[in-house]
């Protein structure tokens, strides 16, 4: 039992070893590139304040003017409307990395034969398999997490940073109304649940990783594209009108991939949305908890354990060349 678990975190350590880049780096990457707008925006007003006799003042106006007039709600939902808009950068980038983390995850070491060196090693395909997707459904995101947060503070503090230089109260108008810690919570337990409802789009990706010989993005993408289509075309032929089952199956699980959460704020006569707002495919909080009761969340859970299991026995059987 312990050499089964010391086997399982050595599978691990090599998926964050050999990708690290892509989910070590790349969140702490999205964190310095926001930063760098952000200051870019400074420069910018600062830049303007030099150029326009009067522009320091007006700014510093407003900034007082918001500070009598603008309710503290409505800061608050200003302030989490940053956290939401913010995090969907990272998720984005998650999701699009693990999308192609899965298709080369069985096919990358077929490509370069280092797939005769595990399969030399006392470590089953089931184990490596299981590996691959513990790593894309749990230990990618807490990384994606990691990043998140840190970037983050560094973004809050630095927002509150350039109020002061303007002449503001960084207190009154961003510190004071700052509580991440729900939302942070409330990403954590959607990335718990996404996982499930993603994982038989990430168990198809492995499944056409471990039997395609070339181009798995092809055999992963085309496929699915061909029978939404042949679906829609019988749907069309036979009742004139057009069945979108798998569309939606496979549309539901790419949005909740790039925005497992949306997020909504009113302002008054304006109003902030950032997801996928406004389209059957958005969620609220409500909306994820609500998924683990769906008969949707736990056939998709199924199909996936069936295209993992698929994966297993095409690594397990088949030869190991790709070309």
């Amino acid at each position: 039992m312990i050499s089964s678990a010391k086997t399982f975190a050595t599978l691990i350590k090599r998926e964050i070893w050999e990708h690290r880049g892509g989910f070590i780096y790349t969140p702490l990457i999205i964190g310095a590139v926001l930063v760098v707008f952000l200051l870019l925006g400074a420069g910018s007003s600062f830049f303007w304040q030099l150029k326009v006799d009067g522009a320091e003042a007006m700014t510093k106006g407003a900034l007082k003017l918001a500070e009598t007039n603008v309710s503290a709600e409505q800061m608050r939902m200003g302030v989490d409307a940053f956290f939401w808009g913010t995090s969907m950068v990272w998720q984005s980038v998650l999701f699009i990395t693990l999308f192609f983390y899965c298709i080369g995850s069985l096919y990358d070491d077929r490509r370069d034969r280092s797939i005769l060196f595990w399969k030399s090693m006392p470590v089953s395909d089931l184990e490596t398999v299981i590996s691959k997707v513990v790593f894309a459904i749990l230990v990618a995101p807490l990384f994606m997490m990691v990043g998140l947060i840190v970037g983050q503070i560094v973004l809050i503090l630095g927002a509150g940073l350039l109020v002061l230089a303007h002449g503001g109260s960084a207190w009154q108008l961003i510190w004071a109304h700052t509580n991440p810690f729900p939302i942070w919570g409330q990403i954590l337990v959607a990335q718990g649940i996404q996982a499930l409802f993603l994982l038989p789009l990430y168990g198809w990706l492995m499944l056409a990783s471990s039997f395609a010989r070339g181009k798995p993005f092809l055999w992963a993408t085309l496929p699915p594209v061909i029978f939404a289509i042949m679906e829609s075309f019988v749907g069309f032929t036979t009742n004139f009108s057009l069945s979108k089952v798998i569309w939606e199956f496979i549309l539901r699980r790419l949005a909740s991939g790039f925005a497992p959460i949306t997020f909504s704020a009113d302002f008054g006569e304006q109003s902030m949305q950032a997801g996928f707002s406004g389209t059957r495919f958005a969620s609220s909080f409500g909306d994820v908890l609500g998924r683990m009761t769906s008969a949707d969340l736990w056939l998709g859970v199924l199909i996936g354990l069936g295209f993992l299991a698929g994966a297993v026995y095409l690594r397990r059987y088949r030869d190991e060349s790709t070309g």
